[in-house]
């Protein structure tokens, strides 16, 4: 984590005070794990470590809240999901050793297709309730078989150079032939798998 400013303005802010407690405490968490550009893994468990370390809470639902109410963008850009805060430049003003964010930014607005979410039980549609079903579908299918697809895609496009993009919609295509649902979070994992051990084989 990040030392960051937190200003007066944090406490006086009446749609945030609208908010859960945990979800304020959990907006003031972001801004120290988000890099220099306001940017970081949209990763809940990784989040809830991190910020809750000691308690039980359900850190997707807090986030799904304050994108709601418009202090976060969650967004996906090939194979990684992302938090942005949007008024981070705004507020903090990063040491100017610190590193160049890694990140990908938020896509503009028209390019990027909207990333399933969770939603409070109380407000969820039956929309939201498929999408459930089918990130539910996506945990019963073994990682094997995400990681051994992942591999066989890597290796047929090895001499093609693709770009993320472009590899992205290769693995789409392959898990949709096989039937198994896509889930970005599985995917990225079974690609950096398969990379690693393709590297280890080169080595």
């Amino acid at each position: 984590m990040r030392a960051r400013l937190l200003k007066p303005g944090f406490f006086m802010n009446e749609e945030l005070a609208r908010l859960p407690v945990r979800a304020r405490l959990l907006f003031a968490g972001l801004w120290c794990l988000a890099d220099r550009e306001g940017r970081l893994e949209d990763r809940p468990d990784r989040i809830r470590a991190a910020i809750f370390p000691y308690e039980r809470v359900r850190v997707d639902d807090l986030l799904a809240r304050l994108e709601q109410a418009g202090f976060i963008k969650r967004y996906q850009s090939a194979l990684t999901c992302c938090i942005a805060l949007p008024q981070f430049a705004k507020h903090q003003h990063p040491h100017h050793r610190e590193s160049e964010s890694t990140l990908p930014p938020e896509p503009r607005q028209g390019t990027a297709q909207p990333q399933p979410r969770p939603l409070d039980p109380v407000t969820r549609s039956g929309k939201d309730q498929d999408q459930d079903q089918e990130l539910t579908a996506s945990r019963s299918v073994p990682f094997k078989v995400y990681a051994a697809i992942a591999a066989r895609v890597l290796k047929q496009t090895e001499d093609l150079d693709l770009d993320a993009g472009t590899l992205a919609e290769e693995l789409k295509r392959e898990y949709a032939k096989a039937e198994i649902p896509y889930d970005a979070g599985l995917v990225a994992k079974a690609l950096e798998a398969a990379q690693y051990v393709r590297a280890k084989r080169r080595a």
